[in-house]
Protein backbone atom coordinates (compact mmCIF):
# COMPACT_ATOMS: atom_id res chain seq x y z
CA UNK A 1 0.00 0.00 0.00
CA UNK A 2 0.75 3.95 -0.89
CA UNK A 3 1.47 5.39 3.13
CA UNK A 4 0.65 8.81 1.19
CA UNK A 5 -2.30 8.22 -0.87
CA UNK A 6 -3.75 6.53 2.98
CA UNK A 7 -2.95 9.84 4.80
CA UNK A 8 -5.04 11.93 2.13
CA UNK A 9 -8.02 9.43 1.79
CA UNK A 10 -7.98 9.20 5.99
CA UNK A 11 -7.92 13.79 5.93
CA UNK A 12 -10.41 13.59 3.30
CA UNK A 13 -12.95 11.39 5.51
CA UNK A 14 -12.04 13.17 8.99
CA UNK A 15 -12.96 16.53 7.20
CA UNK A 16 -16.28 15.70 5.33
CA UNK A 17 -16.77 14.24 8.94
CA UNK A 18 -16.41 17.24 10.60
CA UNK A 19 -18.43 19.04 7.88
CA UNK A 20 -21.63 16.97 8.37
CA UNK A 21 -21.16 17.94 12.42
CA UNK A 22 -21.67 20.93 11.79
CA UNK A 23 -24.36 21.76 9.33
CA UNK A 24 -26.18 19.51 11.81
CA UNK A 25 -25.14 22.16 14.58
CA UNK A 26 -26.61 25.20 12.42
CA UNK A 27 -22.53 26.38 12.64
CA UNK A 28 -22.53 27.23 9.20
CA UNK A 29 -24.97 30.14 7.64
CA UNK A 30 -27.06 29.27 4.92
CA UNK A 31 -26.22 25.31 4.65
CA UNK A 32 -28.94 24.66 7.86
CA UNK A 33 -32.49 23.81 7.25
CA UNK A 34 -35.12 26.37 8.75
CA UNK A 35 -36.77 25.19 12.10
CA UNK A 36 -40.13 23.96 12.00
CA UNK A 37 -42.14 26.57 13.47
CA UNK A 38 -44.54 25.84 16.76
CA UNK A 39 -48.13 25.05 16.03
CA UNK A 40 -49.15 28.32 17.73
CA UNK A 41 -46.49 30.58 15.12
CA UNK A 42 -47.17 28.37 12.04
CA UNK A 43 -49.67 31.20 10.69
CA UNK A 44 -47.27 34.06 11.60
CA UNK A 45 -44.20 32.19 9.39
CA UNK A 46 -46.34 30.62 6.48
CA UNK A 47 -49.12 33.34 4.88
CA UNK A 48 -50.76 31.01 2.86
CA UNK A 49 -52.26 29.54 5.96
CA UNK A 50 -54.63 32.44 6.62
CA UNK A 51 -55.53 32.81 2.83
CA UNK A 52 -59.56 31.68 2.21
CA UNK A 53 -60.02 28.40 0.40
CA UNK A 54 -60.44 28.58 -3.48
CA UNK A 55 -61.97 26.32 -6.02
CA UNK A 56 -65.46 24.90 -6.07
CA UNK A 57 -67.27 24.28 -2.77
CA UNK A 58 -68.08 20.45 -2.23
CA UNK A 59 -71.72 19.49 -0.49
CA UNK A 60 -70.90 17.85 3.13
CA UNK A 61 -71.97 14.53 3.41
CA UNK A 62 -73.28 12.83 6.72
CA UNK A 63 -70.84 10.56 8.20
CA UNK A 64 -71.76 6.73 7.87
CA UNK A 65 -71.80 5.41 11.07
CA UNK A 66 -71.08 1.53 11.96
CA UNK A 67 -74.01 -0.32 12.67
CA UNK A 68 -73.91 -1.11 16.78
CA UNK A 69 -75.56 -4.86 15.88
CA UNK A 70 -73.63 -6.30 12.39
CA UNK A 71 -75.81 -8.77 10.59
CA UNK A 72 -74.43 -12.32 10.52
CA UNK A 73 -72.45 -13.65 7.05
CA UNK A 74 -75.37 -15.11 5.01
CA UNK A 75 -74.77 -18.07 3.38
CA UNK A 76 -74.01 -18.30 -0.36
CA UNK A 77 -76.85 -18.45 -3.13
CA UNK A 78 -77.32 -21.76 -4.31
CA UNK A 79 -76.59 -22.64 -7.89
CA UNK A 80 -79.10 -24.68 -10.09
CA UNK A 81 -75.84 -27.19 -10.62
CA UNK A 82 -75.31 -27.24 -6.84
CA UNK A 83 -71.84 -25.87 -7.32
CA UNK A 84 -72.22 -23.51 -4.24
CA UNK A 85 -69.43 -24.12 -1.09
CA UNK A 86 -69.12 -21.97 2.53
CA UNK A 87 -65.42 -20.61 3.37
CA UNK A 88 -62.74 -23.20 3.46
CA UNK A 89 -65.28 -26.19 3.00
CA UNK A 90 -64.76 -27.83 -0.22
CA UNK A 91 -67.47 -29.69 -2.86
CA UNK A 92 -67.91 -33.48 -2.51
CA UNK A 93 -67.49 -34.37 -6.02
CA UNK A 94 -68.20 -37.90 -8.12
CA UNK A 95 -67.33 -38.92 -11.54
CA UNK A 96 -70.43 -39.47 -14.20
CA UNK A 97 -68.80 -42.40 -16.46
CA UNK A 98 -71.21 -41.70 -18.80
CA UNK A 99 -71.01 -38.44 -19.20
CA UNK A 100 -67.78 -38.27 -18.79
CA UNK A 101 -67.95 -34.94 -16.27
CA UNK A 102 -67.55 -34.05 -12.13
CA UNK A 103 -70.38 -33.76 -10.70
CA UNK A 104 -71.33 -32.18 -6.83
CA UNK A 105 -72.57 -35.34 -5.29
CA UNK A 106 -75.92 -33.88 -4.00
CA UNK A 107 -76.84 -32.80 -7.47
CA UNK A 108 -79.32 -34.90 -8.95
CA UNK A 109 -78.08 -36.18 -12.55
CA UNK A 110 -80.08 -35.13 -15.20
CA UNK A 111 -80.26 -38.69 -17.31
CA UNK A 112 -78.93 -38.95 -20.87
CA UNK A 113 -81.97 -39.38 -23.64
CA UNK A 114 -81.66 -42.22 -25.39
CA UNK A 115 -79.73 -42.60 -28.38
CA UNK A 116 -82.39 -42.16 -30.53
CA UNK A 117 -81.22 -44.73 -33.42
CA UNK A 118 -80.59 -48.15 -34.28
CA UNK A 119 -79.52 -50.99 -36.67
CA UNK A 120 -82.61 -52.08 -38.84
CA UNK A 121 -80.04 -53.49 -41.79
CA UNK A 122 -76.64 -54.31 -42.46
CA UNK A 123 -74.69 -56.30 -45.27
CA UNK A 124 -74.21 -56.37 -49.10
CA UNK A 125 -77.25 -55.24 -51.35
CA UNK A 126 -78.79 -58.47 -52.91
CA UNK A 127 -80.61 -59.49 -55.82
CA UNK A 128 -83.79 -60.41 -55.27
CA UNK A 129 -84.11 -63.11 -57.59
CA UNK A 130 -83.49 -66.89 -57.37
CA UNK A 131 -83.26 -69.90 -59.31
CA UNK A 132 -85.02 -72.11 -57.59
CA UNK A 133 -85.24 -75.46 -59.52
CA UNK A 134 -84.50 -76.15 -63.94
CA UNK A 135 -86.28 -79.25 -65.53
CA UNK A 136 -84.44 -80.44 -68.77
CA UNK A 137 -86.70 -80.91 -72.04
CA UNK A 138 -87.03 -84.11 -73.73
CA UNK A 139 -85.04 -82.58 -77.01
CA UNK A 140 -82.46 -81.80 -74.23
CA UNK A 141 -81.46 -78.64 -75.84
CA UNK A 142 -81.37 -75.74 -73.71
CA UNK A 143 -83.73 -73.49 -75.37
CA UNK A 144 -86.60 -76.19 -74.42
CA UNK A 145 -85.38 -76.22 -70.83
CA UNK A 146 -88.11 -74.91 -68.68
CA UNK A 147 -87.01 -72.97 -65.32
CA UNK A 148 -88.49 -71.99 -62.29
CA UNK A 149 -87.91 -68.27 -60.80
CA UNK A 150 -88.71 -66.63 -57.57
CA UNK A 151 -88.22 -63.04 -55.92
CA UNK A 152 -87.27 -63.85 -52.17
CA UNK A 153 -88.65 -59.91 -51.71
CA UNK A 154 -92.19 -60.15 -52.59
CA UNK A 155 -92.34 -64.41 -52.39
CA UNK A 156 -93.73 -64.48 -55.77
CA UNK A 157 -92.81 -67.56 -58.06
CA UNK A 158 -92.50 -67.73 -61.87
CA UNK A 159 -92.75 -70.68 -63.26
CA UNK A 160 -91.95 -72.64 -66.81
CA UNK A 161 -89.79 -70.04 -68.08
CA UNK A 162 -87.70 -70.56 -70.84
CA UNK A 163 -84.91 -69.04 -73.20
CA UNK A 164 -85.22 -65.65 -74.78
CA UNK A 165 -88.28 -64.97 -72.78
CA UNK A 166 -89.43 -62.03 -70.70
CA UNK A 167 -89.75 -62.85 -67.10
CA UNK A 168 -93.63 -61.50 -67.30
CA UNK A 169 -95.43 -59.26 -69.53
CA UNK A 170 -93.27 -56.00 -69.63
CA UNK A 171 -91.08 -56.86 -67.38
CA UNK A 172 -87.33 -55.59 -67.87
CA UNK A 173 -86.16 -59.22 -67.05
CA UNK A 174 -85.17 -61.66 -69.59
CA UNK A 175 -83.90 -64.93 -70.26
CA UNK A 176 -80.62 -65.00 -72.00
CA UNK A 177 -78.82 -68.48 -71.58
CA UNK A 178 -77.90 -71.03 -69.03
CA UNK A 179 -75.28 -73.25 -67.92
CA UNK A 180 -73.79 -75.82 -65.60
CA UNK A 181 -70.74 -75.48 -63.30
CA UNK A 182 -69.59 -78.50 -62.17
CA UNK A 183 -66.57 -77.16 -60.38
CA UNK A 184 -68.39 -74.53 -58.03
CA UNK A 185 -68.19 -75.04 -54.07
CA UNK A 186 -70.72 -73.85 -51.62
CA UNK A 187 -70.04 -71.59 -48.54
CA UNK A 188 -69.20 -73.93 -46.49
CA UNK A 189 -66.36 -74.95 -49.14
CA UNK A 190 -67.80 -78.50 -50.27
CA UNK A 191 -67.65 -79.21 -54.03
CA UNK A 192 -71.22 -78.63 -55.63
CA UNK A 193 -72.76 -78.55 -59.40
CA UNK A 194 -74.10 -75.46 -59.89
CA UNK A 195 -76.89 -74.44 -62.76
CA UNK A 196 -76.68 -71.01 -63.40
CA UNK A 197 -78.94 -68.50 -65.37
CA UNK A 198 -77.79 -65.33 -67.12
CA UNK A 199 -80.82 -62.28 -67.06
CA UNK A 200 -80.82 -59.14 -68.85
CA UNK A 201 -82.53 -56.48 -66.43
CA UNK A 202 -82.72 -53.12 -67.74
CA UNK A 203 -83.72 -52.00 -64.31
CA UNK A 204 -79.55 -52.51 -63.16
CA UNK A 205 -78.28 -49.51 -62.83
CA UNK A 206 -74.73 -50.54 -64.13
CA UNK A 207 -73.42 -50.29 -67.41
CA UNK A 208 -73.54 -54.32 -67.88
CA UNK A 209 -77.38 -54.48 -67.59
CA UNK A 210 -76.89 -58.52 -67.80
CA UNK A 211 -76.74 -60.88 -63.92
CA UNK A 212 -76.51 -64.23 -63.63
CA UNK A 213 -78.50 -66.36 -60.70
CA UNK A 214 -78.68 -69.64 -59.28
CA UNK A 215 -79.85 -72.41 -57.70
CA UNK A 216 -77.56 -72.20 -54.72
CA UNK A 217 -78.87 -68.29 -53.07
CA UNK A 218 -79.52 -65.03 -53.77
CA UNK A 219 -76.32 -63.23 -55.22
CA UNK A 220 -74.99 -60.58 -53.34
CA UNK A 221 -73.07 -57.58 -54.61
CA UNK A 222 -69.58 -57.28 -52.98
CA UNK A 223 -68.54 -54.16 -54.14
CA UNK A 224 -71.50 -52.06 -52.33
CA UNK A 225 -72.54 -51.92 -48.86
CA UNK A 226 -76.68 -52.31 -47.62
CA UNK A 227 -77.04 -50.43 -44.17
CA UNK A 228 -80.24 -48.66 -42.51
CA UNK A 229 -80.45 -46.88 -39.52
CA UNK A 230 -83.97 -46.50 -38.05
CA UNK A 231 -85.64 -44.40 -35.37
CA UNK A 232 -86.00 -45.71 -32.06
CA UNK A 233 -89.12 -43.57 -31.36
CA UNK A 234 -91.10 -43.06 -34.81
CA UNK A 235 -91.34 -45.65 -37.04
CA UNK A 236 -91.00 -45.14 -40.66
CA UNK A 237 -87.87 -42.34 -40.35
CA UNK A 238 -85.07 -44.57 -41.47
CA UNK A 239 -81.37 -43.32 -43.22
CA UNK A 240 -79.75 -45.62 -45.90
CA UNK A 241 -75.97 -45.66 -44.78
CA UNK A 242 -73.25 -46.14 -47.74
CA UNK A 243 -69.96 -45.54 -46.09
CA UNK A 244 -68.09 -44.40 -43.32
CA UNK A 245 -68.64 -40.19 -43.33
CA UNK A 246 -72.01 -40.14 -43.70
CA UNK A 247 -74.26 -37.95 -41.00
CA UNK A 248 -77.53 -36.92 -40.19
CA UNK A 249 -79.72 -34.80 -38.43
CA UNK A 250 -82.20 -35.85 -35.90
CA UNK A 251 -84.05 -34.51 -32.93
CA UNK A 252 -81.40 -31.66 -32.32
CA UNK A 253 -78.48 -34.26 -32.79
CA UNK A 254 -75.79 -34.73 -35.24
CA UNK A 255 -74.72 -38.18 -36.19
CA UNK A 256 -71.96 -39.01 -38.04
CA UNK A 257 -71.28 -42.96 -39.24
CA UNK A 258 -67.79 -43.68 -37.97
CA UNK A 259 -66.98 -47.01 -39.14
CA UNK A 260 -68.49 -50.19 -40.34
CA UNK A 261 -67.58 -54.14 -39.95
CA UNK A 262 -69.41 -55.91 -42.11
CA UNK A 263 -67.86 -59.39 -40.69
CA UNK A 264 -69.22 -58.59 -36.92
CA UNK A 265 -72.46 -56.91 -38.58
CA UNK A 266 -71.95 -53.49 -36.39
CA UNK A 267 -71.78 -49.87 -37.00
CA UNK A 268 -70.04 -47.03 -34.99
CA UNK A 269 -72.32 -44.14 -35.14
CA UNK A 270 -71.22 -40.88 -32.79
CA UNK A 271 -73.74 -38.58 -31.50
CA UNK A 272 -73.31 -34.94 -30.94
CA UNK A 273 -75.55 -33.27 -28.95
CA UNK A 274 -76.00 -30.74 -25.54
CA UNK A 275 -77.22 -33.03 -22.77
CA UNK A 276 -77.71 -29.58 -20.78
CA UNK A 277 -78.68 -26.75 -22.47
CA UNK A 278 -76.40 -24.55 -20.35
CA UNK A 279 -72.92 -26.54 -21.18
CA UNK A 280 -70.97 -27.00 -24.34
CA UNK A 281 -72.14 -29.99 -26.74
CA UNK A 282 -71.17 -33.83 -25.97
CA UNK A 283 -70.12 -36.57 -28.30
CA UNK A 284 -71.15 -39.88 -27.56
CA UNK A 285 -70.26 -42.71 -29.55
CA UNK A 286 -72.38 -46.03 -29.97
CA UNK A 287 -72.00 -49.40 -31.20
CA UNK A 288 -74.59 -50.54 -33.14
CA UNK A 289 -75.66 -54.38 -33.72
CA UNK A 290 -78.88 -55.93 -35.09
CA UNK A 291 -81.25 -56.99 -32.48
CA UNK A 292 -81.09 -60.49 -30.82
CA UNK A 293 -83.89 -62.91 -31.64
CA UNK A 294 -85.21 -64.12 -28.70
CA UNK A 295 -87.18 -67.39 -29.06
CA UNK A 296 -90.14 -68.18 -26.70
CA UNK A 297 -89.28 -70.41 -24.03
CA UNK A 298 -91.10 -73.95 -24.72
CA UNK A 299 -93.97 -74.42 -21.64
CA UNK A 300 -92.45 -77.11 -18.89
CA UNK A 301 -94.11 -80.47 -19.18
CA UNK A 302 -95.26 -81.04 -15.91
CA UNK A 303 -95.37 -85.42 -14.99
CA UNK A 304 -98.97 -86.48 -15.29
CA UNK A 305 -99.92 -88.51 -12.17
CA UNK A 306 -100.53 -91.91 -12.18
Amino acid sequence: MNPRKDIFILLGAVLFLVLGVAVSLGVIPGLTPPAVPAEDQRALHIPELLAPPRGIEYPSTPKALAKADPEDWRNPEESDDNWDYDLFTTIDIVWDPVQKEYFPRRKTIRPLPPFGVKLERIGHPTYPYVLRSTLPAASKKDEDRLFFIENVETKQYFEKLKLKQPLEDKSPITLIAFRVDKNAKDKDGFPVTRNVLKLEDKSLTSKDKTIEIDDLGVIEFKNRVDILLVSTSEPGKSWPVTAPGDRFAYQGAQYVVKGIDLASKTVTVDKTFAPDPKKPKKTFTEVLGLPVETKPASPEKTPTKK
